[in-house]
C-alpha cells in the first residue's frame, strides 16, 4: 500500500473527519432542521463561553441570541430552504459582551445528499470592524479638511469647493454649510466653485438644494467662480439658476456680500513718516 493510499484511507475514516472538525480554529455550530444544536466544536465552545453539556438539547437561537434569530433574516434557515451557502454579518452576545461576527451558513446534508439541518461557521471580526471605523473616521476628517467653512466677517461665511462633488460629498457640503450658518448666525453664505473641475446636472442640482436649505435658515447664498465655460454648460443642460445669485469671481462675490449686509469697505492708507498710525 502506497503512502498516498494510506493517507487517503485515514482521511476517509469517520474518526479522522471528526478529529479534523475538532481542530478547526473557527467556531462551528451544527443544528437539525428544528434548530436544536447537535454539535459545537471546541473553538465554538470557547468562543461562546459554554461547555458542550450546556449546548445539549438547546435551540441555537437561545445560545447565539443574534438579531437574525427567529426572523426571516436567519441565514441558516435561508441556507436550508435554498440549499445554498450564505454569508452575513451580525453580533453575538457572549457573557454580556457584544462581539461583531461574520458567519457562513450552509445546509447540513447526510450521505444521500438530503438536507437534515444547518451549519454555521463563525468568524470574530472585532479587529476588522475597528479598522473599518478608523478608516471611516480618517476619511471623514479628510473630507472635512477638504471642505472647510470660513468666517469672512460677522454674518458672512464662505465655503470654497475643490475637487469632484459626488452625492456623499454634496450631502456633507450641505450639512457643514448649514451648521456654520447657524453657529455663526450668518446672513450671507458664499459658495466658491472655482476649484470644481466639472459642473454637470447632478452638481448643479446639489448646489440648488444647498441654496434652498440655506434660505430656510434665513441666509442668502452667492455662488462665485462661475467661468464662461461653466455658464455655457449650465445653459445647455437647462439648469434653472433664476433664483441663484452668481458671480464670476470671488472678489465680486465678497463685494456683493458686504452690499447685502449694508456694509462698506474703506481703504485706509498710512504714511511712513506719520508717527501716529490712527490719524
Amino acid at each position: 500500500m502506497s503512502a498516498a493510499t494510506e493517507i487517503q484511507e485515514t482521511l476517509d475514516s469517520a474518526s479522522m473527519k471528526m478529529a479534523i472538525l475538532e481542530q478547526i480554529p473557527t467556531p462551528v455550530v451544527a443544528m437539525d432542521r428544528d434548530f436544536n444544536i447537535i454539535y459545537v466544536n471546541p473553538t465554538g465552545c470557547e468562543f461562546l463561553g459554554k461547555s458542550r453539556d450546556e449546548f445539549e438539547g438547546r435551540k441555537c437561537y437561545d445560545c447565539l441570541k443574534t438579531s437574525h434569530c427567529q426572523t426571516p433574516e436567519c441565514r441558516t434557515r435561508q441556507a436550508m430552504e435554498s440549499d445554498s451557502i450564505i454569508t452575513a454579518r451580525n453580533e453575538v452576545r457572549v457573557n454580556g459582551k457584544v462581539i461583531p461576527v461574520e458567519y457562513i451558513a450552509a445546509p447540513l446534508k447526510n450521505n444521500n445528499g438530503e438536507i437534515i439541518g444547518g451549519l454555521e461557521y463563525i468568524v470574530d471580526i472585532t479587529e476588522r470592524v475597528r479598522s473599518e471605523k478608523m478608516l471611516f473616521e480618517q476619511s471623514r476628517t479628510i473630507n472635512e479638511l477638504s471642505t472647510p467653512v470660513i468666517k469672512l466677517w460677522d454674518g458672512i461665511v464662505m465655503l470654497p469647493l475643490i475637487g469632484v462633488i459626488d452625492t456623499h460629498r454634496a450631502q456633507q457640503i450641505i450639512e457643514q454649510l448649514l451648521g456654520s450658518i447657524v453657529a455663526e448666525e450668518a446672513r450671507v453664505a458664499i459658495l466658491d466653485i472655482t476649484g470644481v473641475p466639472v459642473i454637470d446636472t447632478s452638481v448643479a442640482n446639489h448646489l440648488l438644494k444647498t441654496v434652498a436649505a440655506a434660505r430656510m435658515l434665513g441666509a442668502q447664498v452667492l455662488v462665485t467662480g462661475v467661468s464662461p465655460d461653466t455658464a455655457q454648460t449650465l445653459v445647455k443642460l437647462g439648469v434653472d439658476f433664476s433664483l441663484l445669485r452668481t458671480c464670476g469671481s470671488l472678489r465680486t462675490g465678497i463685494d456683493q456680500a458686504f452690499d447685502l449686509l449694508g456694509l462698506t469697505i474703506k481703504e485706509s492708507r498710512g504714511s511712513r513718516g506719520n508717527e501716529n498710525p490712527n490719524t
